[in-house]
């Protein structure tokens, strides 16, 4: 009888890998950076292999790198390889780099990637499409243009550089948004300097200044109707104008004369945009100088004039009795009515009896200088 017998012979199973293809795992991409800064733009790759990786400006179909070599001629671009992936690189970017790149394989088919570059740029007035310094009559009205450029779109904003209100549509506004600034009626405190200001949210912001001259004739104004100073003291008086053009300003004394600049008078005028201050001060005052003043200002539109009072004030003395008074100074014995005040406080008077001192105001136009008698 025969026995058959089992053999098992070992079966190698062989499992061949194929292998990995090339992939790009950078999904697209929106780059964004400021004008004049530097950009970089990746694609990450997977199993490069011998494959190499290719940047193309879409917009222009023009090949930039290819692996690490550089084929356009701009100076600015640039390629950073690694194991794993592929980056170009803009220095100095400009407004003109905008649009769409692309990093592609050289696999059969091309694997490719798009990546969208955008820069941003900062606001800046363009001066030929803006209004400059404007002249417009009082009551008048007048449309003021601003326009800026720059990524984003700049917004306009207007304000006076004095911060104060500006009357538009009828109300006060300290602010006004938009590229046009309509004034329908313009009043005289409306001459200013208004900024118009561009802003996107890309520092910096600018602005331009924008002289308005509102035409207006003369408006005065005196701070005090009535002004007084002390014997061999001096006086000012001063008087507020507004008027555009810049009017020309004289002081008169009581006879109708002008009065000019020299040891006697000191005029001087401060102007700010339309508002003047003018001053006259009168030194080593006497009883003579009081009297009426006028403050005159007169420009092509017309005149104006202003009056301020001026008196003079003195030290009397009331004598109840016939006694003789007696004064002891180091200065000149005078009487006590061209004392001021300080000289006053500074000498020692013996009185017997002397019943009170005391200031009288004393106006040339109204009394005349009087004399003390003693008995």
């Amino acid at each position: 009888m025969c026995s058959i017998k089992l053999v098992l012979i070992p079966v190698i199973l062989y499992i061949v890998f194929a292998k990995d293809v090339p992939s790009i795992t950078t999904s697209q991409t929106n780059v964004t950076v400021v004008v004049g800064r530097d950009a970089y733009l990746t694609c990450n790759v997977e199993n490069l292999q011998n494959y190499m990786v290719a940047w193309l400006r879409v917009d222009t179909q023009t090949i930039l790198t290819v692996g690490q070599l550089v084929v356009t001629k701009n100076p600015r671009v640039g390629v950073l390889s690694g194991p794993h992936s592929c980056t170009l690189t803009l220095k100095d970017v400009r407004q003109s780099d905008v649009g769409r790149y692309m990093c592609q394989l050289n696999t059969d088919p091309m694997i490719v990637q798009e990546h969208q570059l955008q820069v941003y740029v900062p606001p800046e007035i363009v001066d030929s499409n803006s209004t400059g310094e404007v002249i417009v009559a009082e009551g008048g009205s007048v449309a003021l243009h601003c326009t800026a450029s720059g990524s984003p779109q700049p917004n306009i904003t207007w304000r006076r550089e004095d911060s104060k209100p500006i009357f538009i549509a009828g109300e006060n506004v300290l602010k006004w948004e938009g590229e046009w600034l309509n004034i329908s009626v313009t009043r005289r405190d409306v001459n200013c300097v208004l900024l118009c200001i561009a802003s996107n949210g890309i520092p910096p912001s600018v602005s331009k200044r924008i002289l308005l001259n509102v035409l207006s004739r003369p408006r005065v104004k005196t701070f005090q109707q009535q002004v007084g100073a002390y014997i061999y003291n001096t006086g000012t008086l001063k008087c507020h104008i507004e008027a555009y053009p810049a009017p020309e300003i004289h002081w008169r004394d009581m006879n109708g004369n002008n009065l000019v600049n020299g040891l006697k008078y000191e005029t001087k005028t401060i102007s700010r945009g339309n508002v003047h201050v003018a001053s006259v001060t009168i030194n080593n005052v006497t009883r003579e100088d009081a009297g009426v003043y006028q403050c005159l200002a007169k420009n092509s539109l017309g005149t104006e004039s202003g009056n301020i009072t001026f008196y003079t004030l003195a030290l009397s003395t009331e004598i109840s009795t016939s006694t003789v008074r007696t004064v002891t100074s180091s200065n000149p014995v005078t009487t006590a009515t061209n004392f001021t005040f300080s000289e006053f406080a500074a000498t020692e008077i013996h009185e017997e009896p002397l019943t009170s001192i005391f200031p009288v105001l004393v106006q040339h136009h109204l009394q005349k200088p009087g004399k003390t008698t003693v008995s």
